[in-house]
């Protein structure tokens, strides 16, 4: 009895000193772990799983529309019963949500390996299992792990965490070897500044070296004032190899696995036309990558969450503030993320907007793509 009382104060002892900081997860360990994985002839949570976790990352994150998260407070990024009123505010937190990719539309989403059996089975025949744009020499982070281990063709479908996932540790394989500890050393969440990261956990949302501002509930209540805050360069816009020279931007995070979309010479290089939308540029004012249309982001009406822009540098808070053509913290950089979700909207592509009503000289809308192109709706 005595030798189970010392080991149970050794467990309890090191989930402490593993969760000393400021924000990383604390509470009843059995929220999240299990000592068996069954209890009664019943199997606990949708396990066994490694680490002696109850659920898989969807498990964890999964729950009804109309609320930010969870009863254990983990954020929800698939919804189970409906679907979201919306994108965004209310909706879905800042990264969108599973739920349309999950009904079994590819264009809709990160369809991940996590997602609900039966729902999506058949994505290796439909699309296969490498990412658009995949070029290998893109695939390193800037802790030094490599996304799907250099390998020309995928040989898994996309994973939440891991080698060949967005989260987590890229040299590891796997959900859960991929994720393991950070949520135990998370000190980016309650609106805290990640910048310049030597540890996932430290690290903006879990994207291994990648700086940015959390909101701190994930945007579900975000206003133009009070929002996420994200990483950009101006890189590519003297040339070269766009947000290649910052493996901290949020739209080298993209480039991880969408390489081609990313390269100067797949995106037009320095010369204009464009072949692809560039990423990681500034809005110009004037000057020869921009012209006055672009002075006029979101109608001079600041910060927009329709269309965000990323900074120059991590600020300490987030502003409504945007000066177009300042590459410092309160600049106006476009990224991947001006235009797209991170996991799943209701529009193909993944896009913030349906991009069917973005009609040029249509109008005054103010909307999608001419918050940026304001002399073009």
């Amino acid at each position: 009895m005595r030798k189970i009382t010392n080991i149970i104060f050794l467990v309890f002892l090191s989930v402490v000193l593993i969760s000393g900081t400021a924000y990383a997860i604390s509470g009843v360990c059995s929220n999240c772990h299990t000592m068996h994985a069954s209890q009664n002839g019943t199997l606990m949570g949708d396990g066994p799983h490694d680490y002696l976790l109850l659920y898989s990352c969807i498990g964890c994150h999964s729950g009804p529309a109309g609320q930010a998260t969870t009863a254990n407070g983990a954020p929800i990024v698939l919804r189970t019963d409906a679907a979201p009123a919306n994108q965004g505010v209310g909706g879905t937190l800042a990264g969108g949500d599973f739920y349309w990719v999950a009904q079994g539309s590819d264009a809709l989403g990160h369809n991940v390996d996590v997602l609900p059996v039966g729902q999506d089975s058949a994505i290796g025949t439909n699309i296969g299992y490498n990412p658009p744009g995949w070029d290998t020499s893109y695939n390193q982070d800037a802790l030094e792990g490599d996304v799907a281990e250099n390998n020309a063709t995928w040989p898994v479908q996309l994973t939440c965490a891991g080698a060949y996932g967005c989260h987590g540790d890229h040299s590891k394989s796997g959900n859960d070897a991929g994720i393991v500890g950070s949520h135990h050393g998370n000190t980016g969440g309650s609106s805290s500044q990640a910048d310049g990261a030597t540890t996932v956990g430290a690290s903006y949302r879990f994207c291994a070296g990648i700086n940015g501002l959390e909101h701190s509930n994930w945007e579900w209540n975000a206003t133009t004032s009070a929002h996420n805050e994200y990483f950009g360069t101006t890189y590519n816009d003297g040339g070269g190899t766009p947000s290649g020279n910052d493996l901290r931007t949020i739209s080298y995070f993209c480039a991880l696995c969408h390489g081609e979309f990313h390269k100067s010479s797949d995106i037009g290089g320095t010369a204009t036309p464009w072949l692809r939308h560039p990423t990681d540029i500034v809005l110009w004012a004037s000057g020869t990558r921009g012209t006055s249309e672009y002075s006029d982001y979101n109608q001079g009406g600041g910060y927009s969450l329709e269309a965000p822009v990323a900074r120059g540098a991590v600020p300490a808070t987030s502003s409504s503030t945007v000066n177009v053509s300042a590459t410092d913290g309160t600049g106006a950089i476009v990224m991947c993320l001006s235009c797209h979700r991170a996991h799943g909207s209701d529009q193909p592509d993944i896009l913030r907007w349906d991009y069917s009503t973005i009609i040029a000289g249509g109008g005054s809308s103010n909307a999608g793509c001419f918050k940026c192109h304001t002399t073009k709706d």
